[in-house]
């Protein structure tokens, strides 16, 4: 651990030298939630928004987050789930695939909000996390 002021000092002298990397590093890292997480999606389809607690599943079968009536869909088709501060999406074994922003996923993928995850004819928008209230 660095100590405070000589953190700072280091920090303004490799700004001033344009050391970007090192001073990138001695930066503080981005703060990860802890405890859980809200992960919100809209459905868009039809406009449903769904927020549920740090894992989501979608699927055409009943008990899942996100159910969506589509006949391209799989009655278990992807997963979203949250590891630290980003929340990823995967393939269940569908049958169609999983695509985010039109780009086929072959393994677990990270999400950003606005990303659209398609999933047979339908697609769901990731729209962000937040602290679980």
């Amino acid at each position: 651990m660095i100590p405070a002021v000589l953190r700072e000092q280091t920090l303004a002298l490799l700004g001033a030298l344009g050391a970007y990397t090192a001073y990138a590093a001695l930066a503080k890292a981005p703060r990860v939630p802890r405890g859980s997480a809200a992960l919100t999606f809209r459905v868009l389809n039809d406009g449903r928004i769904v927020r549920v607690r740090d894992e989501a599943t979608i699927g055409r079968a009943g008990g899942h987050a996100i159910v969506l009536e589509d006949l391209r869909v799989s009655r278990s088709h992807a997963r979203v789930v949250r590891r630290g501060a980003r929340a990823w999406v995967e393939d269940v074994g569908s049958r169609n695939g999983t695509y985010v922003n039109g780009g086929q996923i072959e393994q677990p993928t990270a999400l950003r909000p606005g990303d659209r995850i398609e999933v047979g004819a339908s697609a769901v928008e990731f729209v962000g996390m937040e602290p679980w209230k």
